[in-house]
């Protein structure tokens, strides 16, 4: 199985009882307290996708007080409901550092709850 190149980031909340990655979209999601909190994603093969960096899952409204706390996120170009950092981005790696802790700590304003499958 393919491995990511910042899957380092869920490394303080791995042996939480509640975490599991699950590939989507070409990327992989991670999953912590029952919601989605991020999307680690890298260039496809096909170049469908050309991002390298991370999502950060979240619902609008904690957009504002989420970009405040953590200037270097921003709504992504495509994706505008979730926030995006380039892995190429200065402050990638402590920025990460302090968004991965704040999930560790079940930060209610990150995550979203996945939808139930259809049958």
């Amino acid at each position: 199985m393919k491995s990511f190149d910042n899957e380092w980031i869920f490394q303080v909340f791995e042996d939480h009882p509640s975490f599991f990655t699950k590939r989507m979209f070409g990327g992989l999601a991670v999953y912590l307290f029952g919601r989605q909190m991020m999307l680690l994603v890298e260039p496809t093969r096909t170049g469908r996708w050309k991002w390298h960096g991370v999502l950060i899952c979240t619902e609008h409204a904690h957009q504002p007080a989420i970009i405040e706390e953590f200037p270097q996120l921003a709504p992504h170009d495509i994706l505008k409901k979730w926030l995006y950092i380039d892995s190429r981005h200065g402050d990638f790696e402590p920025t990460m550092e302090r968004v991965a802790a704040a999930i560790a700590r079940d930060d209610q304003r990150f995550g979203i709850h996945p939808h139930p499958r259809k049958e």
